[in-house]
């Protein structure tokens, strides 16, 4: 159940044209996390998802039975690996919860956003100095930064509206059946073959039945314990919402696209700047756009200082779980990509967390509906990691 208090905060922020006017980051990708790795390099910095994260549908590691063993027997190597993953998906389930942390009247979600895509930029100015890589531009990263913009735009126009917990449970299944359809019916770059069309069928359908039972947990509850379910002035708007998160995965789970198409010599972390510059621009064209064009405001939107910080925090967080998602499929831990992918889309987990126990969005008998269908998504995100494309 949507509490009053998540109900009241929903009226305030962007209009709902704001959608059609322009959405592209994640992360992780979700938000943002998304199954598109590039073969030619374990690096490919990702979301999560994201959005957006550095997997794809085909793993150079899932040919070694090696580094698989070594990963999962828990040596030192796999104890590390296991870490980074569980910290990305962590890093990735977090981030938009930091929209709700500011006090006062919500900032609108497309400056919220802007805010987001400067903290993006900065923290990819770190990543050259702090692992030793060259500074080189690729105008495969910085479009994949333009498509986390929107990607991430979506994920805050969403949660005031459908919730924290839905949202992410929904962007999630949207992100992972995008980049199933690009890896089923993109170009070669791209492209692998099925591992088991059976097994593929199985895990979409339950991807879909888990992200319904999760959209719907309090009519189901309702329904279960023979209460008549009533329609609330708010259902428009939940709807919204939820067509928003959809949006999310859309961009979300495209976002590594652009990443097959690098060099493998600029792949990895060494394109995180690119990205972060990507980001930044079409965050403030968006932005722009938006104040001068939609709201039609003179002079600079005013920002209080708790937003400004916690958008900034925001766009690091999810450059973090980029990061670690990185290392993680990299030598010499090499985490194999049917062991990384399942961790990597807990992120919804931690999103449900926020959403649930922090801000309390979902209550009472509906709360074990929620997690009965987060249970069936993550079954059908293990079972698409072993069958699915490049499996």
């Amino acid at each position: 159940m949507v509490s009053k208090k998540s109900s009241r905060r929903r009226g305030r922020g962007l209009s709902l044209a704001v959608p059609a006017l322009a959405l592209a980051v994640r992360g992780d990708a979700a938000f943002l996390s998304a199954p598109a790795k590039c073969e030619r390099s374990l690096r490919s910095p990702a979301a999560a998802q994201a959005p957006a994260s550095s997997v794809s549908w085909r793993s150079t590691a899932r040919n070694s039975p090696r580094v698989l063993r070594r990963a999962a027997a828990g040596g030192e190597f796999g104890t590390v690996a296991f870490a980074l993953a569980a910290l990305s998906s962590f890093f990735n389930g977090s981030f938009p919860a930091c929209a709700r942390f500011p006090k006062g009247p919500e900032l609108d979600p497309v400056l919220f956003n802007g805010l987001v895509c400067a903290g993006v930029f900065l923290s990819s100015l770190l990543v050259p100095t702090a692992f030793s890589v060259p500074w080189v531009f690729t105008g495969g990263g910085a479009a994949g930064g333009m498509l986390f913009v929107f990607a991430a735009l979506f994920s805050f126009v969403a949660i005031p509206r459908a919730g924290l917990a839905t949202a992410q449970a929904v962007w999630s299944c949207s992100a992972i059946m995008v980049s199933f359809a690009w890896g089923v019916f993109g170009p070669p770059e791209i492209a692998a073959p099925v591992g088991d069309a059976a097994g593929s069928a199985a895990a979409v359908a339950l991807l879909l039945a888990g992200a319904l039972v999760i959209v719907n947990c309090e009519a189901i509850t309702k329904r279960i314990s023979g209460v008549e379910a009533q329609d609330t002035e708010n259902e428009d708007e939940r709807a919204a919402g939820i067509a928003s998160a959809l949006a999310v995965g859309l961009f979300g789970g495209s976002v590594l696209v652009p990443f097959k198409f690098i060099p493998a010599e600029a792949a990895g972390l060494t394109a995180l700047p690119s990205f972060g510059l990507g980001a930044l621009l079409a965050g403030l064209l968006v932005t722009a756009a938006y104040w001068k064009g939609v709201q039609k405001e003179d002079g600079f939107p005013a920002i209080a200082s708790d937003q400004l910080v916690a958008g900034l925090a925001s766009g690091v967080l999810w450059n973090a779980g980029n990061v670690c998602s990185i290392i993680a499929q990299s030598p010499p831990y090499s985490l194999p990509y049917g062991i990384a992918y399942p961790i990597l889309q807990c992120a919804l987990f931690f999103g449900g967390l926020w959403g649930i126990y922090a801000f309390k969005e979902i209550e009472g008998a509906a709360i074990p509906t929620f997690w009965a269908g987060a249970a069936t998504l993550a079954g059908g995100i293990v079972l698409l990691s072993s069958y699915g494309p490049g499996a």
